[in-house]
């Protein structure tokens, strides 16, 4: 690459994201080895207007500057290459000649926000994702197996990291850019809090020596954590109502996109280059700026079961199912998003904020001390309904949707209708007047009132108004005193599919062999391969591994 000659003036191309000519124009440039800025009209519309003028009038995109000269789109560069003479001629003139008259570049600071706000502050009514340029790169970075685990010495290993050297050569020959272009991306991937130094040498300056971790990859920090060109604790903060009507519309295509026809198998093969689930792992770092403390308890609890289900399906996308028991307890306790500030697993959502900070199954204490910040962001009580929104990656979970913070409770109450019309919630039997119901009302008993009278009193309220005869069956046997309950055995298999033929995800690592004599009681627990149940009481108990 130190061969190649330097260019003195610059070739700039006008782009969208997924725009096929595009693509072909800047493969052309790429391929003859010309270096080339590309300003994409996502990232900076405001460019619409001078590239429409220069290109006199043509709004169209690509548009292709050497210098000051138009020299059109994909089809005019492909006929100006086969154009010898001419080709050569306006090479000439970007080699030697600097660009005085060309379009002007924008500065990276104008690009477009992820979130457009209105003059108000708020959040437009029209939610726009646009992935800028280092999202990009970053994608393509991991196509390119760029980031590996890197092997320093005998002893010490960086995981999941990039030497600066590789990424140095493989962007300039990706992009077809000189060195010094080079180290600015990679000084720009560390300023925008992509990447972290993870080798011990000093200075915040991009080296080819140094080895980087993508911030995404570091298993010690918040899932969400790496937001894009701002200090979320001096940057505005964000509503619940307006934070979550975006993420809803989000993961509700992400749903269309991922979920069986009955909304309960999740194929997770169709999250890898998914345009949604792209969007969503950029829009959840804004989390970081959201003010639970201004929130009503209807907006948390949306909020917080809509980033309770999407948080367990990035970190089974992200890991893989959990094998073993420290494996489900560092997935339910141990992995974090920050929201507002603070750093929230899924036992502080569940058992902290929506459970009104109760005892988890088989915990000691609550999840929330008396100092702590966010207890006075709970639920007061709690909310049982909770329970049939909450989707913990097993087969007797609840099926996947969004939720609105305008009807969060009317939503919730369709879900709990549909569940106990489901025999995996409730079932009957009629000659011993049996009520079957799901362990969820066992292992969470004190959310519904404790008793077997107290829950079955939940459960007709819930029923009430229901025309099935199963409901009216319940209903009338809860009032006239005539049943008994037993429970049905919870079926712990794990939900997802890696492909459609049914097979999982890869574990992290391979499935512990359990102990002889404990296959029976395994069975009646969660499974090796299963998400971690957090409403179980028993899920630590029953399987024992070999070490």
């Amino acid at each position: 690459m130190s061969d190649e000659p330097e260019y003195r003036g610059q070739v700039i191309i006008y782009t969208i994201v997924g725009c096929g000519q595009c693509m072909r124009a800047k493969r052309i440039l790429s391929q003859r080895r010309v270096p080339y800025t590309d300003i994409s009209l996502d990232s900076f519309p405001q460019c619409h207007t001078e590239m429409t003028e220069r290109a006199g009038g043509d709004p169209t995109v690509p548009q292709i500057f050497f210098n000051g000269i138009h020299i059109g789109g994909a089809e005019e560069l492909e006929e100006l290459v086969h154009d010898q003479r001419n080709w050569e001629s306006l090479l000439e003139i970007v080699r030697t000649e600097e660009s005085s008259n060309g379009p002007a570049l924008p500065s990276p600071d104008q690009a477009v926000d992820i979130l457009d706000e209105n003059a108000n502050g708020s959040p437009n009514d029209v939610f726009l994702w646009i992935p800028d340029e280092y999202t990009k790169i970053v994608a393509d970075m991991k196509k390119a197996n760029i980031i590996k685990d890197n092997r320093v010495g005998i002893i010490k290993q960086y995981k999941n990291s990039f030497k600066g050297q590789d990424f140095i050569d493989w962007i300039m020959r990706e992009r077809s850019i000189k060195k010094s272009e080079a180290l600015e991306i990679g000084q720009e991937l560390i300023d925008r809090h992509f990447g972290q130094q993870t080798s011990k040498e000093r200075g915040e300056t991009f080296s080819p020596d140094r080895y980087y971790q993508l911030v995404e990859d570091d298993e010690n920090k918040p899932l969400n954590a790496g937001y894009i060109g701002v200090d979320a604790h001096t940057d505005a903060a964000i509503g619940v109502e307006d934070y979550n009507n975006n993420l809803a519309s989000i993961i509700q295509a992400i749903y269309d996109d991922i979920l069986s026809e009955d909304k309960s198998t999740v194929y997770y093969h169709k999250l890898v280059d998914n345009e949604h689930f792209n969007k969503f792992l950029s829009y959840i770092r804004d989390l970081s700026r959201v003010d639970l403390t201004t929130s009503t308890p209807d907006q948390r609890l949306a909020l917080l079961i809509n980033v309770y289900n999407m948080m367990t399906i990035h970190i089974t996308q992200r890991f893989g199912p959990p094998v073993g028991v420290w494996q489900r307890r560092k997935m339910f306790n141990s992995t974090y998003y920050i929201i507002g500030g603070h750093n929230y697993s899924l036992n502080s959502i569940l058992n902290g904020v929506l459970r009104g900070n109760r005892k988890g199954a088989s915990y000691l204490w609550k999840p929330f001390g008396k100092q702590d910040q966010r207890l006075p962001l709970i639920i007061e009580g709690g909310e049982p309904l909770s329970f049939f929104g909450l989707n913990n990656g097993s087969r007797h979970s609840p099926p996947l949707r969004a939720y609105s913070t305008a009807n969060i409770r009317e939503e919730l109450l369709v879900q709990a209708r549909l569940c106990l019309e489901s025999d995996d919630y409730l079932r009957l039997e009629g000659k011993k007047n049996v009520i079957y119901l799901s362990k969820i009302f066992k292992w969470n008993a004190e959310d519904f009132g404790n008793t077997p009278e107290k829950i079955m009193e939940w459960i007709a309220e819930a029923l009430q108004g229901c025309e099935s005869e199963k409901a009216k069956t319940v209903i009338k046997r809860f009032y006239t005193g005539e049943y008994t309950v037993d429970y049905i055995h919870y079926d712990w298999t794990f939900n997802g599919t890696e492909r459609n033929n049914n097979s999982r995800p890869k574990p992290r690592i391979e499935r512990p062999e359990l102990l002889k004599g404990l296959e029976a009681s395994a069975q009646n627990s969660p499974t090796t391969t299963g998400i971690l149940d957090p409403m179980s009481p028993q899920y630590d108990f029953e399987c024992s591994y070999k070490m």
